[in-house]
Order: structure tokens, then C-alpha cells, then sequence
């Protein structure tokens, strides 16, 4: 009797806890859609101060970025209607975007600089994004960096998006989203090769669509890769202090070779 009722509060306790975080995303979201509104309002305001100064073209990128979001906000109703397997971060993007205002939970420009991407990546780079949700570390990627980027992941809403914002950003013609899963990509035709490969905690997946050995995904990118290619590889929570996914990643020495690791979100992943 003790046991069961500590699962039934603990199971409350969960309850109550996604019911909260849920509640606190959903105003973040409101607080977010009420900054771009402003945003675009402040600069109609200067435009209209400076007519003569300013014309469409050069005041396009804040003008434009209510009908970007408007773009999203109807993706994302889509996903939410259609899509019947897991939706990350109660329906809205898992990461964010700030050169854009998109609202997410995982902030892309502060993971592509602490990761050091634009000392791992150049422009004659072509890389690989798994299980890329948006798409958005592609983006920033060939934005930045002005390398050819190609993201894959489950999610056609969470890709939809990213191409929409490759477009809007200009840089469509160096980033390419596809909706496929890690076990069902091949190289292209052409047998191209990529130069650097991303996996940011997507050796297994929560909604269990992916889940094969760290030596099988390993093996899968590696494959992938071209000779002396670079691995960008980020772990889940769970791996850190696992003696067993140490053990894992010690025994790809014959595929991989790297020094030490770097702790990131602090100390939860490396």
C-alpha cells in the first residue's frame, strides 16, 4: 500500500509539473509574439518619420518578420492538428532562433558559439545536421559560416519551418531540410560525403523512433563521413557520469579520435 500510494502522488507530482511548464511556455510564447509585434511597430514608425530615407528592400527584414511568424504560427497549428507522434517543447520549435525572433526552448546562437562551431566549421565545409528539429543550427551554420548544410529529422512541421527561414534569411541555396529518420538516410547519388557532421543528443530519440547502440550510430555517421572529417558530438543528460556510455564511446576509438570532452548546459551534457 505504501508503494502504490507514492506512485500515484509522484505521478501527480509529474502532472502537475508538465501542467505548470506547460502554462509558463505557453505566456513565454505570448510574451515573444508580443516583442515581434513591437518590433515590426517601432520600425513602421521610423519608416514612416524617415520616408525619405528608407524603402522597402532595405527595411524588409523587421517589416517582413510578421508574416515569417505568421508562417509558423499556421505550420504549427498543422503540426498540432496532424501530427500524431511527439511534438518536443509543447508544440513550439524545440530550439529558438534570435536573429529572428522564433521562440524555442534551446537557444541556437548561444550553443553555435559555446560549441566553438565557427572554429569547427568553413565556407568549403559540407555538413550534416541529425535530427536537426528546425533545422536551426544548419541555418545559422551557412548563415555564418556561408558552408553548404543538411538537416534531417522526423518532424515535416519542424523542417517546413526551417526552410521557410532559410528562405527568409536568403540562404536556401546552401541549406537543404529533408523530414527523414537517421536509419533511413543514404548518401546522395552522387556519393558526396560530408566534412562535418552534427549530433546533438540524437543517438536515441524520446519518442523511441530511434533507438539503436551508441556503435551503431557511430558506424551510421561514419560511413557518412569523409576521411579525416569532423564529429560535433553532444550527449543526452543520462549519458553523463554513465560508466557504461563512457565504455560505449571508448570502444569507437577505431572510428574516432578526440581528447577529452567539454561540459555544457551546465555540467547536464558534454
Amino acid at each position: 500500500m505504501f508503494f502504490k500510494e507514492t506512485r500515484e502522488r509522484y505521478i501527480v507530482k509529474c502532472r502537475t509539473e508538465v501542467k505548470y511548464r506547460s502554462r509558463i511556455t505557453q505566456f513565454s510564447a505570448m510574451l515573444n509574439d508580443m516583442g515581434v509585434y513591437l518590433i515590426v511597430k517601432s520600425r513602421k514608425c521610423v519608416r514612416f518619420m524617415n520616408a525619405h530615407l528608407v524603402n522597402e528592400e532595405s527595411d524588409n527584414f523587421v517589416i517582413s518578420l510578421e508574416n515569417l511568424h505568421k508562417k509558423i504560427k499556421s505550420i504549427l497549428k498543422r503540426q498540432k492538428k496532424d501530427y500524431d507522434k511527439y511534438a518536443y517543447f509543447y508544440g513550439h520549435p524545440y530550439q529558438s532562433l534570435g536573429i529572428l525572433s522564433i521562440f524555442g526552448e534551446r537557444p541556437s546562437e548561444e550553443r553555435f558559439d559555446s560549441y566553438g562551431l565557427a572554429d569547427v566549421v568553413s565556407k568549403d565545409d559540407y555538413v550534416l545536421d541529425i535530427g536537426c528539429n528546425c533545422g536551426f543550427m544548419s541555418v545559422l551554420t551557412s548563415y555564418r559560416t556561408g558552408a553548404r548544410t543538411y538537416g534531417i529529422d522526423i518532424n515535416p512541421y519542424m523542417i517546413e519551418i526551417g526552410q521557410e527561414c532559410a528562405s527568409f534569411l536568403k540562404i536556401d541555396n546552401k541549406v537543404k531540410l529533408d523530414a527523414k529518420r537517421m536509419q533511413d538516410f543514404e548518401l546522395s547519388d552522387d556519393g558526396e560525403k560530408f566534412t562535418v557532421v552534427y549530433s546533438f543528443a540524437t543517438h536515441w530519440t524520446d519518442d523511441e523512433n530511434y533507438r539503436v547502440t551508441i556503435q551503431e550510430h557511430l558506424g551510421k555517421i561514419h560511413s557518412l563521413m569523409a576521411k579525416g572529417g569532423t564529429l560535433v558530438f553532444e550527449t543526452h543528460c543520462s549519458d553523463v557520469g554513465n560508466p557504461e556510455f563512457y565504455k560505449s564511446m571508448e570502444e569507437m576509438r577505431e572510428l574516432f579520435e578526440w581528447d577529452g570532452f567539454m561540459e555544457t548546459d551546465k555540467g547536464e551534457r558534454e
